[in-house]
């Protein structure tokens, strides 16, 4: 068995290397959406032809075939880091979204509950307006009825008759003159009272 060089040591450690990183990207890619893993296909498959080198190509070119495997392995952890970073976007924007949804479709609940609340209000103020018109009608119907049935006599009961006005005091008629007698008794129709003293004219009116 010959003895390996330290260029076919590193050339073998390169591809085993890319073989490995074939590896965890397939896996990776598997986690990923259909979309964002197919865009590793290519990265996976040029390191995969990277690690599986023939022996004889090893030996013979093991600077070139460790360059190969190391610069499969870098492009491919490079698309790796890439998918995953655009996934993790991707899955934040949409839960972002889904968010933002949530929170339309929350307001929009909220704004139906206050539309549907003033509404509610607005028609029990109609309702408390037509009451208490009601109300005032009744009220008035109520007072007016009260104060019909307080002028109408009871029945049975003979109204209390007018007062009738108080004949002339004869106090008064004293302090009048005699010409004022004479001037009464003749506004009354009286006759015969032109020669009636005082006291006379007095006692014909009173």
């Amino acid at each position: 068995m010959s003895k390996q060089t330290k260029a076919e040591r590193a050339a073998r450690e390169a591809t085993a290397a890319a073989a490995t990183a074939a590896a965890r990207a397939t896996k990776t890619a598997r986690t990923l959406g259909k979309k964002i893993a197919s865009d590793l296909d290519d990265y996976i498959e040029d390191a995969r032809d990277a690690a599986e080198v023939s022996k004889k190509k090893l030996k013979a070119k093991p600077k070139k075939v460790a360059a190969r495997a190391e610069r499969a392995a870098r492009r491919l952890e490079r698309a790796v880091a890439k998918a995953v970073a655009k996934a993790e976007r991707k899955s934040r924007l949409r839960a972002e979204a889904k968010r933002a949804a949530e929170d339309a479709a929350r307001a929009e609940a909220e704004a139906a509950a206050r539309a549907a609340e003033a509404k509610a209000l607005k028609k029990a103020a109609r309702k408390a307006e037509k009451a208490a018109a009601r109300a005032e009608l009744e009220s008035a119907a109520a007072a007016e009825e009260l104060a019909v049935a307080l002028t109408e006599p009871e029945e049975g009961v003979e109204p209390e008759p007018a007062p009738e006005p108080e004949a002339a005091d004869a106090v008064d008629l004293s302090a009048l003159t005699v010409a004022d007698l004479r001037a009464r008794a003749k506004a009354e129709g009286r006759t015969a009272y032109s020669r009636l003293s005082k006291a006379q004219l007095i006692d014909l009116l009173s």
